[in-house]
């Protein structure tokens, strides 16, 4: 198209409020305080559709504002979604769909494995979910894959949601750098100077003291990478104070919290009702080399409850505990807390619940369930002077073995010295053979319950050979019995043969109910086994009791030597061998 008329563009500055409306057509106005370009339209007679200003577009204009509205669409199944409940469509504007979710990002943090985001973390989240408790404002906040530094304590306010990409992605990583004067360091950084801690007060020079204030103030290392806290992002005694909301009702899930330093808790869970922790993983630095002893004092996972504020219905799940003293240590009163699916590994000692001197009121409806433990230094669950707590169907390999190995057992796996607790279904690499020291799961005679592996001292024969896979143990405090065993009873067996040993040190007296079966003879009766009164069996004592159809044609027998109870049998000659089941019952 031809040119057919020039004309000289003029052009204005000023303040966005005293833009003229309109502009002269093809005039330029430009807002220095908002640096926003603007050109007149025209008027209508000059071929303008409408009158006034129109604004052409640059890094400093509202962009999201021009793009008009958003539609889902979901085209992926071959059609558009209908949104609408009634036909048509549902619109939003894009600003607004951006807003239905935050990103970690968008209040500025980066997690590039070098910048410190704590201050930036903790404003999200009280701008998220602090700065007013109308619920309208909450929104879920992702992390994206990255590692997110930190040098202070996070806080977890009431009401959020916070997820990751996996705790194999996204994590936050408490990190205190060892002081050197070789290196600058910028204002704001944690650095550890032996036993003390020092954070920088403006950017250090190369060279400068660490005894110098004018750079350095000595700082108490913060007790947690993160910690729950009310809707103020008060802690500790403040904790609802000023009408905040306590803490609670969240979930955390998809997040590694990592740390540096030895002497730092992971999470402290306080005051908190109904959360939710899920594939999170809480990492120290300790190993097996340093884990020989709980002098470090840590736990992944504290807890603590106020008269006015009980930890209720947490659920930790397919979460990792691994690298400080403790999975979790608690005498607080807390109720109703669950660890699942979770993966305690490398660890001093799994789960601790209660105190060697009884607290008044410690964790109750606490469940160790469907977990996995593994190279842990000395018990993997211990419970001590609280009650009403169960374990279940566990599995526990390298544990209790000082990290030697299961042929190499320290300590009993799970130790429980309280009433009215229960073991149900827990299953344990270590075998029968390795359990007559450390038994699987010890309940120091008291009123609590085991059901599952947990025979020991007593080894049970098949065809006069031991079998040392045979576990199974029902035990009611004192109270134990054996799963049942099934055997042959070989025909006309003149030298008697072994159904079972025993450590007379170890159990004094013991009783065996038994049923054989030999072609139509059946018996049903008791042996009932006493100890001698020394390690060669002086008045050793063996008595059989049953009722019978006809005599199958067995004798049992009993026998002490070193301190060694074998129960034996002999048969006659019938042409048929015998079947015998049986079951041991003994108080211990």
């Amino acid at each position: 198209m031809a040119i057919v008329q020039i004309s000289r563009i003029t052009q204005r500055k000023g303040l966005l409020q005293d833009l003229p409306q309109p502009l002269a057509g093809a005039e330029l106005g430009w807002a220095i305080d908002d640096r926003r370009l603007f050109i007149g339209n025209g008027d209508l007679a000059d071929g303008a559709p409408v009158v006034g200003n129109t604004e052409v577009l640059t890094e400093f204009s509202d962009i999201l504002s021009f793009a008009g509205e958003y539609t889902y669409q979901g085209t992926a199944g071959g059609y558009t979604v209908q949104t609408g409940v009634n036909g048509g469509t549902v619109s939003q504007s894009l600003q607004s769909r951006l807003d239905s979710y935050a990103v970690i990002t968008d209040f500025g943090a980066t997690g590039d494995g070098v910048t410190d985001v704590t201050a930036i973390i903790n404003n999200a989240l009280y701008q998220l979910y602090c700065r007013n408790i109308n619920p309208a404002i909450r929104r879920s906040l992702f992390f994206p894959a990255g590692t997110y530094v930190i040098s202070g304590t996070i806080k977890i306010p009431p009401y959020c949601k916070l997820y990751g990409e996996g705790p194999e992605s996204t994590n936050i990583y408490f990190y205190a750098a060892t002081w050197t004067n070789t290196v600058a360091y910028a204002a704001g950084v944690l650095v550890q100077n032996g036993a003390t801690y020092y954070r920088s007060q403006a950017a250090v020079p190369i060279g400068t003291a660490i005894s110098n204030p004018t750079y350095w103030t000595a700082e108490t290392l913060p007790a947690y990478i993160a910690r729950t806290a009310d809707s103020l992002q008060q802690t500790g005694a403040n904790i609802g104070a000023n009408g905040a909301l306590a803490p609670g009702f969240f979930e955390v899930s998809g997040i590694n919290f990592q740390t540096n330093q030895a002497t730092q808790d992971g999470v402290f869970v306080e005051a908190a009702t109904d959360c939710s922790f899920q594939s999170v993983n809480v990492t120290g630095p300790m190993t097996t080399g340093t884990l020989t002893s709980s002098v470090n004092n840590t736990a992944c996972v504290r807890w603590n409850s106020t008269g006015s504020y009980i930890c209720k219905n947490v659920e930790w799940n397919h979460c990792t505990l691994s690298g400080m003293v403790w999975g979790t240590n608690t005498d607080e009163q807390i109720e109703g807390v669950t660890f699942s699916n979770c993966y305690f590994n490398t660890l001093y000692q799994g789960v601790y619940l209660g105190n060697t001197i009884a607290p008044a009121v410690g964790p109750t409806g606490f469940r160790i369930v469907q977990n996995q433990f593994d190279n842990i230094y000395v018990e993997g669950i211990v419970i001590v002077n609280v009650s009403l707590n169960a374990t279940a169907y566990n599995v526990f390999y390298d544990v209790g073995n000082h990290f030697n190995g299961i042929t190499n057992p320290a300590s009993s796996i799970i130790d429980i010295n309280a009433i009215n607790n229960v073991s149900i279904g827990d299953m344990f690499e270590r075998t029968t053979t390795y359990s007559n020291t450390y038994p699987r799961i010890k309940l120091n005679n008291t009123n609590s319950i085991a059901l599952g592996m947990n025979t020991s001292y007593i080894t049970f024969y098949q065809s006069n050979v031991a079998n040392l896979t045979f576990a199974n143990q029902m035990s009611l405090g004192t109270y134990q019995r054996s799963a049942g065993i099934t055997d042959a009873l070989t025909d006309n067996t003149a030298v008697a043969r072994t159904l079972l040993t025993f450590d007379a040190t170890k159990i004094r007296a013991m009783q065996i109910n038994y049923t054989i079966v030999r072609n139509t003879a059946v018996r049903t009766g008791v042996y009932t086994i006493v100890c001698g009164t020394d390690a060669s069996g002086t008045n050793l004592q063996g008595s059989d009791s049953g009722v019978q159809n006809s005599a199958p044609g067995q004798t049992f027998s009993v026998s002490e030597a070193a301190s060694v109870v074998s129960w034996k049998y002999t048969t006659t000659s019938t042409g048929l061998d015998a079947a015998i089941y049986y079951s041991v019952t003994k108080l211990a």
